[in-house]
């Protein structure tokens, strides 16, 4: 069973676990329909690098390079590289790829592509997470150098990460700000259709370089309710859920019609804390409010056992992790949390909330529902903790396409978030730097807490310039240690062991899992940090040709 590359995807995004049809249901062609909550805020990686719109373009677009199941840099567009210095990569790229619209795959494209985002006004929203990728120049048709602005130790896992795909300069500039809606690049499904908040299509590439899908299309369906994606599942109108009901996990496990893959994914879910806005300035009431919180009662009754604790800020399987024994430095402690809040100079209030020189401890709280597993339930429950130690939470429930442009802006007018985090190319540069640098506060990056301290700076930096892994592993390690006494986030929890689930066997549904999306010929969904219509496992162990060059970090 071809099943590798769909759960690399699946790992990428925080998804473990796809429910999908048995073997003898795979047939060739027909529509996979996926229900999930949320539409994309756009199918260009320029401007959306959130799950909702790589979901869908990650099927359309392919980058230089991948990553495998382990989680292992593998080839996608390019079949060689080799270092020219330690700041320019030089990669050979496929011949005889086309895009959608007919025009050729060559080294001008790549170029085209990097100037775009990052010489665009403003820059790609991916570029902050490039690290010092600076730019492309073109050797010849087929040959292209990456160049980096300074020593880059992730720069092949950069170039692996889901929005790093190549478009078609032809299309960008016939289509200009269409473009984002009707993306055009090499992969083996093209656009076909986007209807706002309803659907998005997308359909076999019949002249893919590489093996075809097996199936003729894809539907990408918005159900905002939970109850009814599972309803679609269970009565056949739907061949795959996105964020499932936990409750019906054991259930389902059960049932004949369906058979469960699972795996580990990288993301943390997260109540995220304005560093910059008072109260929360002072590290003593983010520390309350940690303590405040019962995550495993959150674990325990809402995930009900479809997601493992968050063990710090970043998922274990993401090169530079540590544990930063959360558990230990904030128990769940209500009275711990009051004498804190207390040393910060709070007093309870006549309505038992907290204040401090005539002011309540009320905090304004921006959160949508369906954008992460039970991120609306994860977050009144958080609310109704805070509560319990004298802490007002007012929550804001907006739609995600709303929430997004809002955390993405400045200033941030909330003192809390809710929010989820993928490392996708599984180094910490790509979530450390551009999380907690001071200078990555958006929209230059994504330190949506406003987070900042020099010394976190100073090692955020050494790492990616540093070459040496040995080094940069033990930069991060302090990094982490400094981030475990001044937290910024609240973990809710860990990736999901339960992301999507494949349709009922008794319909012939295609099956989801069924592989590589670049190098075979499958129907399953494709992802990089999203589910992703996939194409099935390489020929022969390769992809096209053997990739050389040296042993990838």
């Amino acid at each position: 069973m071809r099943t590798s590359r769909l759960l690399a995807g699946l790992l990428v995004l925080g998804f473990a676990a796809l429910l999908v049809p048995s073997v003898d249901a795979q047939k060739r062609g027909g529509t996979l329909t996926i229900v999930r909550p949320t539409d994309p805020v756009s199918l260009d990686p320029n401007l959306e690098t959130t799950a909702p719109g790589a979901w869908v373009y990650f099927n359309m677009l392919e980058g230089l390079l991948t990553l495998d199941e382990k989680m292992q840099v593998k080839p996608a567009l390019a079949t060689s590289y080799e270092i020219m210095s330690p700041t320019k990569v030089r990669f050979k790229l496929r011949s005889g790829v086309k895009f959608h619209d007919g025009t050729p795959f060559n080294a001008e494209a790549v170029k085209f592509t990097f100037d775009r985002a990052l010489k665009g006004t403003p820059p790609a929203r991916w570029a902050s997470l490039a690290g010092s990728l600076s730019h492309a120049e073109v050797v010849d048709n087929l040959t292209v150098d990456v160049v980096t602005r300074e020593p880059y130790g992730p720069i092949l896992r950069t170039l692996a990460m889901y929005c790093m795909g190549i478009v078609s300069p032809t299309a960008v500039g016939k289509m200009g700000p269409d473009f984002s809606r009707a993306p055009v690049g090499t992969g083996p499904f093209k656009f076909v259709e986007w209807k706002t908040n309803t659907h998005v299509i997308i359909e076999r590439n019949p002249d893919y370089w590489g093996d075809k899908a097996l199936v003729d299309r894809v539907v990408f369906k918005v159900v905002p309710e939970e109850g009814a994606r599972m309803i679609a599942l269970q009565t056949g109108d739907a061949d795959m859920v996105l964020f499932p009901s936990p409750a019906q996990l054991p259930a389902l496990r059960k049932d004949a019609k369906f058979a469960v893959h699972e795996t580990t994914g990288i993301r943390v879910v997260f109540a995220g804390l304005h560093a910059g806005m008072p109260p929360l300035d002072d590290v003593r009431v983010r520390q309350a409010l940690l303590h405040a919180v019962d995550r495993k009662a959150i674990l325990d009754n809402i995930m009900e056992g479809s997601a493992g604790p968050a063990l710090g800020v970043l998922a274990p399987g993401v090169f530079g992790y540590k544990d930063m024994q959360l558990d230990r430095l904030y128990p769940f402690d209500r009275a711990r949390a009051k004498a804190l809040l207390a040393q910060a100079g709070f007093t309870p209030g006549p309505d038992g909330i907290m204040q401090k020189g005539g002011q309540r401890l009320s905090l304004s709280w921006l959160s949508q529902r369906g954008r992460y597993p039970k991120d609306g339930e994860i977050t009144e429950a958080i609310q109704a903790m805070f509560k319990d130690v004298g802490v007002e939470a007012k929550v804001q429930f907006l739609e995600w396409g709303t929430v997004f442009p809002q955390l993405r802006g400045n200033p941030l007018n909330h003192h809390m978030f809710t929010l989820g985090w993928v490392t996708s190319n599984a180094d910490a540069d790509y979530s450390l730097y551009a999380l907690f640098h001071s200078k990555q506060v958006p929209p230059a990056g994504w330190n949506t807490s406003r987070y900042a301290n020099p010394r976190v700076d100073t090692l955020v930096e050494q790492a990616r310039r540093s070459l040496n892994q040995t080094e940069r592993e033990k930069l991060y390690g302090e990094v982490q240690d400094i981030l475990a006494k001044e937290m910024v986030w609240i973990p809710a929890g860990g990736a999901p062991r339960a992301g999507g689930y494949g349709g009922p066997r008794d319909r012939g549904a295609p099956r989801v899992s069924r592989g590589a999306p670049k190098a075979g010929g499958n129907g399953g969904p494709r992802d990089r940090g999203a589910p992703r219509v996939s194409r099935g496992a390489p020929n022969a162990g390769g992809y096209g040709g053997p990739f050389r060059g040296p042993p990838f970090p």
